[in-house]
């Protein structure tokens, strides 16, 4: 039993993920949401920001099942579906070209040399929202945009001097931010590129290193102003540079392009004592 449990840990530029394959659907036996949650706790499990499940699709080389740490299901992690891609390619569920089904839309990606990974991303030709955020009597300026999930992008000076955790979570749970909420993206601009950014996700609830809809959406929204052309070069946590495309392809539709790393960390399978803790997590 335990042989269809083997699972990938791999990095995209510091967002690190657990993938399985669950195409025939063993996965399934178990209640997805709380494995992730247990799988990804960091000290007493794998470890990780999200499980990533490859499924089969009738529209796509593949499907892909993002599910955060704490259980939660996204509609698109950038860096994630860079991982899917290469884990897709070793796995022969896919050659150096295919396409992704995911709950934002189908995209395109390419291996690159270098284990390097190159994924479309979903978002359109929408001029970022200007909001203006209350943080204990001090209002903090936005811009709201959506790169398959929505991002408050906030420009800063100091990146060091951000309280990222703190002031994330405020933001990621202000009423302006939706329903849902939204990821926080502190982005500076004042030494040009690569724009040095950190990021604090929902879902996660806690910065993570990398995160790929968050540079896009930094991307966007420095094109937007004016900081940047249509090649973006941005520095995540991790110290790794990710680079996003802005590719205008008519009827108002802006597609984007993540490029970067994505490195296998280690392969492995879940032992029983492993599963039963993550399930009682």
């Amino acid at each position: 039993m335990l042989d269809r449990f083997e699972f990938h840990k791999m990095t995209g530029a510091g967002n690190d993920f657990i993938l399985g394959d669950n195409r025939r659907g063993e996965w399934n036996r178990w209640p997805i949401q709380r494995l992730a949650r247990g799988l990804c706790r960091r000290g007493l499990s794998v470890g990780a920001d999200g499980l990533i499940l490859i499924e089969n699709s009738n529209r796509a080389s593949f499907r892909l099942r993002i599910y955060n740490s704490d259980g939660s299901e996204s509609a698109m992690c950038g860096n994630g579906a860079r991982c899917a891609a290469r884990f897709a390619l070793l796995k022969v569920i896919a050659g150096r070209r295919m396409t992704i089904e995911t709950p934002a839309g189908i995209l395109d990606a390419e291996l690159l040399p270098d284990n390097v990974v190159r994924v479309e991303m979903p978002g359109k030709a929408v001029p970022p929202r200007r909001l203006n955020i209350n943080v204990r009597g001090r209002s903090v300026p936005v811009l709201l945009t959506d790169t398959g999930v929505p991002h408050l992008v906030v420009l800063v000076r100091d990146l060091e001097r951000i309280p990222v955790v703190s002031l994330g979570r405020t933001l990621r749970s202000s009423p302006e931010a939706g329903p849902d909420g939204a990821n926080v993206d502190f982005v500076s601009v004042t030494n040009g590129e690569p724009y040095p950014m950190r990021t604090y996700e929902r879902g996660v609830e806690n910065e993570t290193l990398a995160c790929g809809t968050g540079a896009t959406a930094a991307a966007w929204v420095l094109h937007h102003l004016g900081y940047a052309g249509s090649s973006v070069n941005l520095r995540v946590r991790s110290g790794r540079n990710l680079e996003v495309r802005i590719i205008p392809k008519g009827s108002g539709i802006h597609p984007f392009t993540l490029t970067g790393e994505a490195r296998v960390v280690f392969r492995g399978f879940l032992s029983e004592e492993s599963l039963q803790e993550a399930l009682e997590c």
